[in-house]
C-alpha cells in the first residue's frame, strides 16, 4: 500500500456509493496530527495565494484554506482560553463574582470554539459538502424580447453544434490534460468547424462558405460583391488568459483548444486559399503557451503568432502597441492602443472562451477584446449605463474587422479561473454531468454573446463568476440598441454616432432553448440553430 492510499485510508471519509471525499475520520491519528496539517496547509496558502489571489479559487486551496484557518482560529482561541481562565481566577480570589461570571460565559463560547475548530468531522462539512444543482437566474428583461438589429447573411443565426464524442477528458486522470490528443478529439473538433461553417452561410461546401463569408461582409462595408484578394491580412484574436505560467503553462485551467484553433488555420489555408504568411493568431496582454504554438506552427509554420513577450528566440512577434486607436464615448480605464498588427488587419476573426469572470460576470466575444487593448476596465457597469465594450465592438479598428465570431464551448466553466473538472466544468443542470461540448458560431457579435449567457446562466444560476454573473448582459443591451441605448450615450468610438450592433434576446426556457427567430419566421430576434450529435 502506497503513501496516498495509507492517508486516504486512516484520514478520509468516501461516501460508499459515490466514493466521494466527505469527511475527515476521528481516528487515534487524525487529532495529534490536525496540527501538523494546519501548520503545513498554512504554509501551502501563503506561498500560493499570497502572489496570485485569484488561486484562492483553485481545488487544492479550498481543501487548504479552511484546513489553515481552522489551525489559526483554534490558535487564537486557545490563548484566549487560558487569558480568559487566569482572569476569572483572578476575579473569583478577588470576590468580583459579576465580572467572573461573564468572564466564564467567554471562556466557554472560546472553549466551544476551540472543540469545533479542532474537529475534522466540522472542518470536513463545509470542505467536501458536494455542490447541489444551481439555482436558474431569471434576466431583468423577459423572455423572447428582443432588441435591435440582427446581422449577418442569415440576421440573427447562432450555429450551436454539440459533439459529446469530441470531448474525451476523464478529469479524474492524474496526469491527464483536457488539451491532450487524447482527451479532444481533433477530427471530431474539424467536422464542428466545418458543419458549423455551413450551417452559418447555407453552403455545402467549406469553400463555399468562406466565399459567402468575405462577400457578405465586403458588401456591408461598401467593397463590392467580392471575396478574399491574397494581399488582405487577417487576424485572430485567442483568448490564453490563464497561461500565468508562461511558455511553459500546463495546467488544467481553460485557455483555447490547439485542437479548436488548428481546425480554423486548417479551414482558413486549404479551404478559403489564405497565404499562410497573411494570418496572425494574437494574444497581446498574455502569452500563447508552447502546448498551442507548436502543433500549430509544425502543420503551418509560415503562420505569424503575437503575444506579449515574443522574441526571435521563441517564434512569436511581440506585440508593438498603436496608440490612440481606439475612441471611448464616455470616461472609462480603457486604453487606446491596439496591436499594430490589427490596425494593418483586413479582416479579424474573434475566436473567444464560454466561461464567465470574477469581475464582468462573463467573457465571451466582447471582453475578449480586452486581450487587444493596453489598459483594462474592469469595472462593473450598472443596467443603464456607459459601457466601453460597447465602443470596442463598434470600433471600425477593432469589431468592425470581424467577419466571424466563434465561442469555443468544448469545456464551458463557472468562473474564469476554474480548471476543467468535474466540480467547475461539468454541465448537471443542462447536460446531466456532462461537458458542454459545444462550439457557437455567428455573424452577429451580441447575439453570439447573448447565447452564450444564456447557456452559462441557465447551467451555473448564482455561482456564476463566484455570484458577479448576474445581471452580466448590459453591455449587449447598450450594443443592441447603440443608436438609443438605455443610458442615453451617443456612442461614437470613431467620431461618428453608431447603429444597433446586433441583436439581443433570451430564450423561452432552458429546456427548450427557443429564439424569436424559432418560434415564429416573422420573428426579428436571434435563431439558433441547433446540431446536436
Amino acid at each position: 500500500m502506497n503513501i496516498m492510499e495509507t492517508f486516504n485510508r486512516c484520514f478520509l471519509k468516501r461516501c460508499p456509493r459515490s466514493k466521494r471525499i466527505v469527511g475527515i475520520r476521528k481516528s487515534a491519528l487524525a487529532m495529534p496530527l490536525f496540527p501538523l496539517i494546519g501548520i503545513a496547509a498554512l504554509i501551502w496558502f501563503l506561498l500560493r495565494v499570497v502572489p496570485k489571489p485569484s488561486r484562492i479559487e483553485y481545488p487544492c486551496q479550498k481543501v487548504a484554506a479552511p484546513i489553515a484557518f481552522s489551525l489559526v482560529s483554534s490558535v487564537v482561541s486557545y490563548f484566549g482560553l487560558v487569558s480568559v481562565y487566569k482572569k476569572t481566577r483572578t476575579f473569583v480570589k478577588e470576590r468580583a463574582f459579576t465580572s467572573a461570571f461573564v468572564s466564564g460565559i467567554v471562556g466557554l463560547a472560546l472553549f466551544a470554539i476551540v472543540l469545533s475548530r479542532i474537529s475534522p468531522d466540522t472542518i470536513a462539512s463545509d470542505l467536501f459538502a458536494p455542490q447541489d444543482k444551481a439555482v436558474f437566474y431569471t434576466p431583468i428583461d423577459a423572455p423572447n424580447q428582443p432588441m435591435g438589429i440582427g446581422k449577418g447573411i442569415f440576421p440573427g443565426r447562432v450555429v450551436w453544434m454539440r459533439d459529446t464524442s469530441a470531448t474525451r477528458w476523464d478529469a479524474d486522470t492524474i496526469n491527464g490534460h483536457w488539451w491532450d490528443d487524447l482527451s479532444t478529439d481533433q477530427k471530431k473538433v474539424d467536422r464542428m468547424i466545418s458543419q458549423s461553417l455551413w450551417a452559418l452561410t447555407g453552403a455545402d461546401n467549406d469553400t463555399l462558405a468562406w466565399l459567402r463569408i468575405f462577400r457578405h461582409y465586403n458588401q456591408q462595408h461598401g467593397r463590392g460583391n467580392r471575396g478574399y484578394e491574397s494581399n488582405e491580412k487577417i487576424a485572430i484574436k485567442i483568448n490564453c488568459n490563464n497561461a500565468y505560467a508562461g511558455y511553459r503553462d500546463s495546467d488544467n485551467q481553460i485557455d483555447a483548444s490547439k485542437q479548436t484553433i488548428l481546425s480554423l488555420l486548417r479551414q482558413l489555408i486549404d479551404k478559403a486559399g489564405v497565404p499562410q504568411q497573411n494570418v496572425v493568431l494574437y494574444e497581446a496582454v498574455r502569452v500563447i503557451p508552447d502546448r498551442i504554438y507548436g502543433p500549430c506552427h509544425a502543420e503551418f509554420p509560415d503562420v505569424l503568432w503575437m503575444d506579449s513577450k515574443g522574441d526571435s528566440a521563441n517564434g512569436r512577434i511581440r506585440v508593438q502597441w498603436r496608440p490612440g486607436t481606439l475612441g471611448y464615448s464616455d470616461s472609462t480605464r480603457c486604453g487606446t492602443a491596439i496591436p499594430q498588427m490589427l490596425y494593418d488587419a483586413t479582416y479579424l476573426i474573434n475566436m473567444s472562451l464560454l466561461k464567465a469572470h470574477v469581475s464582468l460576470g462573463i467573457t465571451l466575444t466582447a471582453k475578449n477584446h480586452y486581450g487587444s487593448i493596453d489598459k483594462r476596465d474592469h469595472r462593473r457597469f450598472d443596467p443603464g449605463s456607459y459601457d466601453p465594450l460597447v465602443d470596442i465592438i463598434g470600433s471600425k479598428h477593432v469589431g468592425q474587422k470581424t467577419i466571424l465570431y466563434v465561442i469555443d464551448g468544448l469545456y464551458g466553466i463557472r468562473d474564469v479561473n476554474d480548471p476543467v473538472t468535474k466540480e467547475f466544468a461539468a454541465w448537471n443542470n443542462l447536460f446531466h454531468g456532462q461537458w458542454l461540448s459545444s462550439i457557437f458560431m455567428s455573424q452577429d457579435p451580441i447575439a453570439i454573446d447573448a447565447v452564450g449567457y444564456d447557456f452559462l446562466r441557465s447551467e451555473f444560476g448564482e455561482r456564476l463568476g463566484r455570484g458577479k454573473g448576474m445581471p452580466a448582459d448590459t453591455y449587449m443591451h447598450e450594443a443592441a440598441l447603440a443608436d438609443n441605448p438605455p443610458s442615453h450615450t451617443i456612442y461614437k468610438p470613431d467620431g461618428v454616432p453608431i447603429a444597433s450592433l446586433g441583436v439581443h434576446e433570451h430564450w423561452n426556457n432552458a429546456a427548450e432553448k427557443m429564439y424569436s427567430r424559432n418560434l415564429s419566421p416573422q420573428g426579428k430576434g436571434i435563431e439558433l440553430f441547433r446540431m446536436e450529435k
